[in-house]
């Protein structure tokens, strides 16, 4: 696939940001994800004019849009200074990059290979060792030749986790549409200070960053990424299966349910037991007082669950098995056990202060997942409509929950080639899904 870079050019704030807003800082959390990036592309179809002059058109309304919602949320258009504590709001802007690709997209999106995908985002790269001075944001507008448009862009994961990424989409949209912004403000909140003050020595973060992304880029070759999804009356019957054969009183949640589903199938299929489940939670309506839901940083925590089923003699592992132990952990996930571990004098701040190396010793076969449901990516509407593609580049052993159309959800899972093979055969997990995922994937 042939994709050539048309222009680049810096977009910066509609209107300057205020003198008194020029420093943000960076709480712990933000720090611990200072040196990782978050690919995303959304792809859309042809706006009803074609040709060129349409296509500067709607360039001309992005970079305006663009410009609006950094108004808004100007930390975004920052650079990160030396200390490694604050960005400076002095309105550098972001990255602004149109390219042109000799390619229809449906061919693309019919057949979507990663490797393709990657060369549609200013880089696919979700470690940068050198995070100082450098923009927080870069876009590529990428212009298929039937017409198509691809949005694809990295931001920092210090300035902006999947909450605050898709709200920054939503604005931008907004605007796009020639409509306000809905919900324009508490996008810039102080949780440094009295929450999870920051370190300001960074360098054994930035030690661990660095092992992690070594051995992420390591395994690499060795991993595969498909895309499953599960509709939305799979997913009712999901819950009431689990409900039932495990006699809970309270059905799961969805992700609760898709969480159990995907990790029983993952261990089955796993050569050593996968011991360990990691899942991301957002914290801002966990903390007293809760934070603003719209604001910017990484706000996230780990669910913890522990998987103590022998697997021997071929013993298979139930989502019912699993369900209640997923559930506990997410609702332990709140205000206290947050400051415990992230807060001044949590137990994680002081490990990483003295140095130690927690990648080292943590288990390789622990599978990660994220849920972005509740998060309108799919509701994206620049003026073209809706996204028929929504893609984040995952990496390392990754589940993604997304929610798709008419109540759906789609799975998109990074794992080794030999445990996604024996994966797709589970007849259990495939009950509940509605379409394989396309080979190349």
């Amino acid at each position: 696939m042939k994709v050539e870079v048309r222009s680049k050019e810096i977009g910066r704030p509609s209107s300057p940001t205020p003198q008194t807003l020029k420093n943000y800082k960076l709480s712990f959390l933000d720090q611990l994800h200072l040196n990782l990036m978050t690919p995303f592309v959304f792809f859309y179809d042809s706006p009803t004019i074609s040709g060129a002059c349409h296509h500067t058109k709607t360039i001309d309304e992005l970079k305006k849009s663009l410009s609006k919602t950094l108004s808004l949320m100007y930390p975004l258009a920052g650079r990160v200074k030396e200390d490694k504590v604050t960005i400076e709001c002095d309105d550098e802007g972001v990255e602004f990059i149109v390219a042109d690709v000799a390619e229809n997209m449906s061919c693309l999106l019919e057949n979507p290979e990663m490797e393709k995908i990657k060369q549609l985002i200013p880089s696919a790269k979700v470690y940068e060792p050198q995070p100082v001075g450098k923009a927080l944001v870069a876009v590529q507008v990428n212009r298929f030749s039937c017409g198509g448009i691809a949005i694809g862009f990295f931001v920092s994961h210090a300035i902006a986790d999947a909450s605050a990424l898709a709200k920054f989409m939503e604005i931008w949209a907004s605007f796009n549409r020639g409509c306000a912004a809905n919900n324009g403000s508490g996008f810039v909140s102080d949780h440094s200070s009295i929450l999870f003050p920051p370190l300001t020595d960074t360098s054994a973060i930035e030690q661990l960053m660095k092992m992690g992304a070594e051995g992420i880029e390591q395994e690499e070759k060795d991993m595969i990424v498909k895309r499953f999804v599960i509709p939305a009356n799979a997913i009712a019957q999901l819950r009431q299966d689990l409900t039932i054969t495990g006699g809970s009183v309270q059905r799961p949640s969805r992700v609760e349910a898709l969480t159990a589903l995907v990790w029983a199938a993952v261990i089955n299929a796993t050569p050593t037991q996968t011991a360990t489940l990691s899942c991301m939670v957002n914290l801002r309506r966990r903390m007293e007082p809760p934070l603003p839901p719209n604001c910017l940083g990484t706000l996230v925590d780990e669910a913890i669950v522990l998987c103590q089923e022998a697997k021997d003699g071929g013993t298979v592992v139930t989502a019912v098995e699993l369900v209640q132990r997923i559930r506990d952990a997410f609702r332990a996930v709140k205000d206290g056990e947050a400051r415990k571990v992230y807060g001044e004098g949590g137990w994680l701040r002081a490990v990483i202060a003295r140095g130690y190396e927690l990648v080292r010793n943590r288990d390789s076969s622990t599978l990660y997942t994220s849920s972005l449901c509740r998060m309108a990516y799919y509701e994206v509407d620049f003026g073209w409509g809706k996204p028929r593609l929504v893609v984040n580049m995952l990496d390392n052993s990754w589940v993604l929950f997304l929610d798709a159309i008419n109540g759906a959800v789609e799975v998109w899972m990074k794992l080794p080639k030999q445990v996604m093979h024996t994966l797709t055969q589970d007849r259990h997990f495939l009950a509940y899904v509605s379409a394989f995922p396309k080979p190349k994937l």
